[in-house]
């Protein structure tokens, strides 16, 4: 059996405008986790907080599962307008 030709692959690089939103990127989310960090009153509310919806998506499935039950409790949790 004749071996195929394996074609060069160029390795990965990164320019300076991918590094740089990047670091955007990574500032952008120390800051939200600070935030939210901030909005639990510590770290600790913040993981117990995490390790719930953890649960939760494991129970549902999927991330996309829990929202989606989420808005459904929360359209039979409000009251039809008359």
């Amino acid at each position: 059996m004749a071996k195929k030709a394996v074609s060069p692959t160029k390795p990965e690089t990164t320019t300076p405008s991918d590094h740089s939103k990047q670091l955007v990127e990574a500032i952008v989310t120390v800051r939200t986790l600070q935030d939210f960090i901030k909005q639990r009153d510590g770290l600790d509310a913040a993981l117990g907080t995490v390790t719930r919806v953890a649960e939760l998506v494991a129970m549902t499935g999927s991330f996309a599962d829990l929202k989606a039950a989420l808005e459904i409790v929360g359209r039979e949790a409000t009251p039809a307008a008359e």
